[in-house]
């Protein structure tokens, strides 16, 4: 049945799973809605109104904190529920091989036996890494030319394929018309690994019956059985479904080594996003689903993260289910949602302690507890030292911390300055409420020296235990986990990036993600059927040419008219963008992700302030809204691997810049 759906769904929309996608997700919007017609709404305790100024009008008063209503709470709902249904359908397999043979010495050869009289056009190789704690030096990984040769007597050996490095975690197959009973795989050096072999006919399309007929080692821990026993998991059609695409071939492959705590090859981030990937590897195996299902996780708990930075920053809902819209409707975040890379859970963390610093932005120490604001900076704090500890470039972003939070305390400053210059009739007019607020506004330089100490511990102390406390899981170094191993990695983390010589044809620079020009290409092949998979990474072309015109009005908005809202929103997304501007290393689209979720922020602030002409929103901010999905779902099969034809790939390739296979 899903067959026959897949097959309308391709000829009608090009896109093999669209209609099933459609079927699902209408069912799950009548559930919510039949679920929200019959739930009673709860109201809220918290003061929803803004607070007045009263006699003390110079200065900022702390805003009520945002609380979801019903009509919130369905909203996000659905849009989390569609985003994860197209997050994880299809995301990766469940099973794959995972015993992994590996030689006891170099030039040690494995003899297999076929069935008498059975041919075979095709060998599928697939590796992953072996037991690094097996030797004192180096590591266990990868296919060093491997020799195959072909035998029907065992006395005469003809060459059929030379097995060399190809990448971790990929079906790799030769081809050939071959008819031999025997084969024999000779291993050049003590490093090879090899998951699983398969023999294949293709015009039977069936794997071999395959047994070991001779093994030197068959009594080590690691024989040559393991190369054969996973023969059902081996896929005759690969596609990114089965197997690692772009970065892939890095991170779940240290995650496995966090699980089986192995020693690690080629660390050159953090390891607390790594160590996400292996919970997730330890609870559900190790196979492509296992190993980005927290990217689908952190993807989708960023939409109502999005949406409560919105309310914070607006106080509207409408402005914050329009942005949060966009946000599921973005390129890049479905995309990067999809692979295993740290991108979704850096971005994620960046996010929230974004989230907690516009909340302290929106705080006074003059009418709330010093605690009580204190809390709000330890809570950002330690999201900033989570942040971090995935990936280096939350760094950028943390600076744009501290712009905001000496901004404030520049607010607070010019209040504590009016404070003082108030005349003595306007202090007798004062409430109990307000004097007490007055008092304090003139203990500044007190708040705001213990602010600042507190300051230092959150966001330097703390950070940097969250920081090392992050590679005590992981056996990163033969060395151990002290203080000095983890300075020592991280130096040699800086000297990686910054010594970075290495090309690529589809990385980009920042004027080119501004311009949406250079998608990076993950991944694309013809499955046997003809059907086509592609995945690329850039952003929403209508997002990204609104940006280039909301950013600039921001910036005239926040000069202009003073607004914090557009001050924080535009220190976001330079704070994010701006290094980038000085490095001259390989880079790529997905790096703009952080800078990119600010650009949606800054296009709700600027259809924001163009309808405040007119009292509501506009019919433009609708249709922009509607176009935006109605672009999503035409480069679905883009974003996301999903079946299309190659016709439909190359009509998608509206510019010359952009290549999808």
């Amino acid at each position: 049945m899903l067959d026959h759906l897949r097959t309308i769904s391709l000829s009608v929309f090009q896109n093999s799973e669209l209609l099933f996608l459609i079927f699902a997700a209408a069912a799950i919007l009548l559930v919510l809605y039949f679920l929200k017609n019959n739930t009673k709404d709860v109201p809220s305790l918290e003061q929803t109104v803004l607070p007045e100024s009263g006699n003390l009008s110079f200065l900022r008063r702390t805003l009520p904190p945002v609380r979801f209503d019903r009509d919130d709470r369905f909203f996000l709902y659905a849009v989390c529920a569609v985003f994860a249904l197209i997050g994880f359908h299809r995301l990766g397999s469940h099973t794959m091989p995972v015993t992994t043979w590996q030689p006891v010495t170099e030039g040690q050869q494995v003899i297999f036996e076929l069935p008498q009289n059975t041919r075979f056009d095709r060998m599928i190789v697939f590796y992953g890494e072996g037991d690094n704690n097996s030797r004192s030096s180096g590591f266990q990984l990868g296919l060093n030319d491997i020799l195959v040769e072909g035998s029907n007597d065992q006395k005469e050996w003809v060459s059929l394929a030379t097995l060399n490095e190809g990448s971790i975690y990929r079906y790799l197959s030769w081809y050939g018309s071959w008819d031999y009973r025997y084969i024999r795989m000779t291993s050049c050096s003590d490093s090879d690994t090899v998951t699983e072999i398969a023999f294949i006919d293709s015009y039977q399309g069936k794997r071999l019956p395959v047994k070991v007929c001779e093994d030197n080692a068959k009594d080590s821990e690691y024989p040559a059985e393991r190369m054969i026993d996973e023969q059902e998991l081996i896929p005759l059609d690969p596609t990114y479904y089965d197997e690692s695409y772009f970065d892939e071939v890095y991170h779940p492959r240290n995650a496995w080594e966090i699980v089986h705590h192995q020693y690690m090859y080629y660390t050159v981030h953090p390891l607390l996003g790594t160590e996400i990937i292996a919970l997730s590897i330890r609870l559900f195996g190790m196979n492509p689903f296992a190993w980005r299902l927290p990217g689908v996780l952190f993807g989708i708990g960023m939409l109502p993260l999005l949406f409560h930075i919105l309310c914070l920053l607006f106080r509207e809902r409408t402005y914050a289910r329009f942005g949060t819209v966009l946000f599921a409707a973005e390129f890049m975040h479905l995309t990067t949602s999809r692979i295993a890379t740290l991108e979704p859970m850096s971005v994620f963390f960046i996010l929230l302690m974004t989230d907690r610093m516009i909340q302290y932005c929106r705080m006074s120490f003059y009418d709330r507890p010093l605690r009580e604001t204190l809390l709000v900076l330890l809570r950002c704090g330690i999201d900033m030292g989570l942040a971090i500890a995935v990936k280096w470039t939350a760094c950028y972003s943390a600076v744009g911390l501290a712009v905001m939070f000496f901004t404030v305390l520049f607010f607070r400053y010019r209040e504590y300055t009016a404070a003082e210059a108030l005349h003595s009739e306007t202090l007798d007019k004062l409430t109990e409420e307000e004097t007490e607020i007055y008092h304090n506004a003139l203990r500044f330089p007190e708040y705001a020296l213990k602010t600042i100490l507190w300051a230092v511990f959150f966001f330097i102390f703390i950070p940097l235990v969250i920081y090392y406390a992050a590679y005590l899981p992981a056996p990163f170094s033969r060395e151990g986990t002290s203080i000095q191993t983890v300075i020592d990695q991280t130096l040699y983390i800086y000297r990686y990036h910054s010594n970075l010589t290495a090309t690529h044809p589809y990385q980009s620079n920042w004027i080119q993600w501004l311009t949406d020009d250079r998608p990076i290409w993950y991944y694309g092949r013809s499955d046997l059927s003809g059907v086509y998979h592609t995945i690329a990474c850039f952003t929403n072309p209508l997002i990204s040419l609104a940006g280039l015109i909301a950013v600039p009005m921001t910036v005239v908005e926040a000069v202009k008219k003073h607004s914090l809202s557009a001050w924080l929103i535009l220190v976001g997304f330079f704070s994010a963008l701006l290094p980038w501007m000085l490095i001259d290393r390989c880079v790529f689209a997905y790096h703009f992700y952080p800078s990119s979720v600010f650009m949606i922020l800054a296009i709700v602030c600027v259809f924001r302030m163009l309808n405040k002409r007119r009292g509501e929103p506009s019919g433009m901010m609708r249709l922009f809204e509607l176009a935006c999905v109605a672009l999503f779902i035409l480069y679905l099969p883009v974003l996301t691997g999903f079946g299309t034809r190659l016709e439909y790939v190359h009509f998608l390739e509206v510019f010359p810049s952009w290549y999808f296979g």
